[in-house]
């Protein structure tokens, strides 16, 4: 349970420092905090971009691609990752910060490869309940 609050509090933290507004040349210190800044009229505009079949090719590119296509910056760029990976996403997520866009994180309990229409894989609800995967989280 513990690791879950502490899950929810680093979603919460980084939630709280996006969408500072800054010019394109200055270079974003993801230490640092930043200013919230809420739109002054309609909503924060985001999207799940197609990052390729295992959806983790990431790239300014494709960012830059998207919001060219739909004619609008998105505040909020999502990405996913499977536990089976064993590996925090954190380039990925770099990108996105990098891109001055608040990097959503579908961060899902599968195995690699992914196979729908399984049962639970290692990465079940009772392991991690258990505290199985206490110290990856």
């Amino acid at each position: 349970m513990q690791s879950l609050r502490t899950v929810i509090l680093l979603t919460l933290i980084a939630v709280s420092s996006a969408c500072h507004q800054q010019s394109k040349s200055e270079k974003l210190d993801p230490a640092a905090s930043v200013e919230v800044v809420v739109p002054e009229r309609g909503a924060y505009t985001g999207a799940f971009i197609d990052f390729g079949e295992a959806e983790e090719d990431v790239t300014l590119e494709g960012i830059e691609e998207f919001e060219t296509m739909v004619g609008k910056h998105q505040a909020i760029i999502a990405s996913s990752s499977y536990w089976g990976e064993q590996d925090f996403p954190s380039k990925n997520l770099n990108v996105i910060w990098q891109h001055r866009s608040l990097p959503l994180l579908f961060w899902s309990p599968w195995d690699r490869p992914y196979e729908q229409n399984t049962g639970p894989d290692r990465f079940n609800l009772n392991s991690i309940i258990a505290g199985t995967w206490d110290k990856y989280i």
